[in-house]
């Protein structure tokens, strides 16, 4: 072995708490020899699982849904193992340690560089899938309970407007949908309507984005999360910028929650997403977020 890492130094730099690490150690997943009464850990080898797990690396589909399922600590995250619930929650705070060490004031690109490794990390949550229709059946469209509204249609993402229509939908759904508003396939940069198709083994999961029929609710972390990812796949300023605002709202409720207590990293940048966003917009949420 080379240089030595305690299970707690080992657990700060994968973000995740000691336990986790000792669990790793026992499984064989982690090779580890003790001295005296505790463990150590090669350091290259908890390098080496770091980087395995970095964020901005794409997740799968059901890892992605992991990771919203743990941030609302509610029935989702219950019917997961406790491996997958631990490695989800590993990655979170990862992906949030690593965007909030990419806003960074001083960089103009600062926001485009956190909503970039945001978008990679959660880009197969869904299949989206971009058409055109008619501007008079988007209003409709939006309404129809098949579809949870999110990204720039989410009043939360402060920039609705009546020109677009986007959200989730299960795939079962997606046939009907395009059928019944008459909905043509286009390449992204001419489509109205973008869907986020989802599985049928997911769709149960979709309140962790927005209540069926409703809007997203403000105290869970899980929406905004997903709301996050939504808004990064855009390629406009102000949708990115608001992808990394919507973070920072996840951040606080998960901050507030407990969530990120450890590691102490994850927490230092709390301060800079809040600075990095404040003038987005939305003041009063992220107040009471970070009440």
């Amino acid at each position: 072995m080379g240089a030595l890492m305690s299970v707690a130094e080992a657990a700060e730099v994968l973000g995740v708490v000691p336990q986790r690490v000792r669990e790793r150690i026992r499984e064989g997943s982690l090779a580890a020899q003790r001295v005296g009464s505790q463990w150590v850990i090669d350091a290259e080898d908890v390098r080496r699982l770091a980087h395995r797990d970095r964020p901005g690396r794409p997740l799968s589909t059901k890892s992605a849904w992991d990771l919203l399922a743990v941030a609302d600590r509610g029935p989702a995250a219950e019917r997961l193992t406790s491996s997958s619930r631990s490695r989800a929650r590993s990655r979170l705070r990862a992906l949030l340690a690593e965007v909030g060490r990419l806003v960074d004031a001083d960089r103009d690109d600062s926001l485009d560089r956190a909503a970039a490794v945001l978008g990679r990390a959660m880009g197969n949550r869904a299949a989206r899938a971009c058409y055109a229709a008619s501007p008079r059946d988007l209003a409709d469209l939006r309404a129809d309970s098949r579809l949870r509204l999110s990204g720039v249609s989410a009043p939360e993402s402060n920039i609705a407007s009546g020109d677009l229509a986007e959200g989730y939908a299960s795939e079962e759904d997606a046939d009907g949908l395009a059928d019944g508003y008459l909905l043509e396939p286009v390449a992204r940069d001419r489509a109205n309507v973008i869907l986020h198709l989802v599985s049928g083994d997911i769709s149960p999961d979709l309140d962790l984005v927005t209540p069926e029929g409703g809007h997203l609710n403000p105290e869970r972390a899980s929406a905004w999360l997903a709301l996050a990812a939504d808004l990064a796949e855009h390629d406009g300023a102000r949708e990115r910028g608001e992808a990394v605002r919507a973070l920072a709202v996840a951040s606080a409720l998960l901050h507030r929650s407990g969530f990120l207590v450890a590691p102490a990293a994850t927490l230092d940048h709390l301060n800079r997403f809040h600075e990095a966003t404040a003038d987005l917009g939305d003041e009063e949420v992220m107040r009471g977020a970070w009440s």
